[in-house]
């Protein structure tokens, strides 16, 4: 009887893990597509903001990357993704003007979330910013592709 109780108990728990994971390991991102040059609209951004995007590279696969707009008005790029962290493909959270990354915690204001703390730092993504459209190449986003 006990050992019954033992096996549900672990049933639950490890379900309970698997839904925390998921959670927190998914993105809800915007999709965003292009040729060869991938325009995003940001004039909605507001200074302090970021969100999170998705553009889906000629081999099939979603590459995430995050676009803030500072206070000083200014857009900043990066990839969904840590260089030290990456290999766990949990990527940032999006929360009160900073990234949070979902594996060591670390937080990153949006004016300085190219600098990164320690090893883990986000992995820079060019970018042209006229402030209302950023243009990314989509070469720059396939360059990602290792990172996810």
């Amino acid at each position: 009887m006990r050992s019954k109780k033992l096996k549900i108990l672990g049933g639950l728990i490890l379900a309970a893990g698997a839904a925390f994971l998921l959670f927190t390991a998914t993105s809800d991102c915007t999709t965003v597509n292009g040729g060869g040059d991938v325009a995003v609209n940001v004039s909605e951004l507001r200074p302090g903001s970021a969100r999170l995007f998705c553009y889906t590279d000629s081999a099939g696969k979603r590459l995430r990357f995050v676009l803030a707009r500072g206070d000083d008005g200014k857009v900043g790029s990066v990839f969904d993704a840590c260089r030290q962290c990456f290999t766990f493909h949990r990527g940032y959270r999006v929360v009160g003007g900073e990234l949070i990354c979902r594996v060591c915690g670390n937080h990153y204001p949006i004016a300085h979330m190219t600098e990164g703390k320690a090893s883990c730092i986000p992995a820079s993504l060019a970018h042209e910013d006229d402030s209302r459209i950023v243009h990314i190449k989509a070469t720059d986003l396939e360059a990602g592709h290792a990172l996810f």
